[in-house]
């Protein structure tokens, strides 16, 4: 359903978005445009969303663009968080409304969600029913924000936006630097450098009882293709595994998958986040006929696999 369009990706020379513009690429989209940072285009600027936008000319936007990592990336850079992620989204969907872009598709991190429900999953009517939670308040809040932006452009230009609330993501291409990774991504590096470096111990941050929803990143843009090719409504949509897994289990999985065999060491003077966080995926099965296939043991080994060839 995408033949013949021309596909602009933000942010699609990152992690997320890389494999977006592959996924794309090996189908029949005629052009994906991926404009990168280093060639000056920073859509912090309204004057650089104008000026790709209409060079480009896009049937279709997917914004991936985003400035984020773990819970400790976070710490010091609120307020740079805030700012950056809220002008690339504000500022994207303004352009691509004023230059009349048919469809725009936002990705939604899932700890845009409320941090504080006590529910065994996540559900998009549960999307505005409480606070983000305090560890990353600045940068899913911003998130957020762009949700709303995006409510307010439909309500006053009819403009077509879709928002996809993804949950949190894994697989080749992550960031595995120390002060940016995300859980797993930390943990695949600890492992397999611990296994390279003969390390008695791995420790992990929290207590290991945190539970969360892993969602296998070639699946994500999978998932984010569907949802540009079917699904029209302004209400967000989850994409996501909906099973949890606990941090220790997890921990465990990738152990393995590593070969190390050294101990594990929970560190529980370190942050946990919030304590469970898995999302339904019963209207995304609806909407869009489609549910990611690769496995957590599967997704796990790719990564390490990948991890271990290009990085290690």
């Amino acid at each position: 359903m995408l033949s013949g369009k021309k596909i602009l990706v933000a942010g699609g020379n990152g992690f997320l978005g890389s494999h977006v513009v592959e996924l794309l690429r090996s189908g029949d989209s005629s052009q994906v445009f991926a404009p990168r940072t280093q060639d000056l285009f920073d859509f912090r600027k309204i004057e650089d969303c104008d000026y790709f936008i209409n060079k480009s000319k896009p049937d279709l936007i997917i914004n991936c663009a985003a400035v984020q990592g773990g819970i400790g990336y976070h710490s010091g850079k609120q307020a740079d968080l805030f700012w950056d992620n809220l002008a690339m989204g504000t500022n994207l969907l303004k352009s691509a409304c004023m230059h009349s872009v048919p469809k725009f598709v936002n990705i939604i991190p899932g700890c845009a969600y409320p941090g504080y429900l006590e529910k065994d999953e996540l559900n998009e009517e549960d999307f505005w029913s409480g606070d983000v939670h305090d560890s990353i308040f600045s940068y899913g809040f911003s998130k957020k924000a762009s949700i709303v932006y995006g409510k307010a452009l439909y309500k006053q230009y009819g403009f077509n936006s879709i928002h996809l609330v993804l949950a949190n993501l894994y697989g080749p291409k992550d960031h595995y630097q120390p002060d940016q990774s995300k859980a797993l991504a930390a943990m695949i590096k600890k492992f397999s450098d611990a296994k390279k470096n003969k390390q008695p111990t791995v420790e992990i941050w929290g207590t290991g009882k945190p539970v969360r929803d892993w969602l296998y990143v070639v699946d994500a843009a999978e998932g984010i293709i569907r949802s540009a090719e079917v699904y029209n409504s302004i209400d967000p949509l989850n994409i996501a595994s909906g099973l949890g897994i606990t941090v220790g289990d997890l921990a465990r999985t990738v152990k393995t998958a590593s070969g190390y065999t050294g101990k594990i060491v929970f560190n529980i003077s370190k942050p946990d986040g919030a304590m469970k966080k898995t999302f339904g995926i019963k209207k995304m099965k609806s909407e869009l006929s489609w549910e990611p296939k690769t496995s957590i043991s599967q997704g796990i080994k790719d990564a390490i696999a990948w991890y271990e060839k290009n990085l290690s």
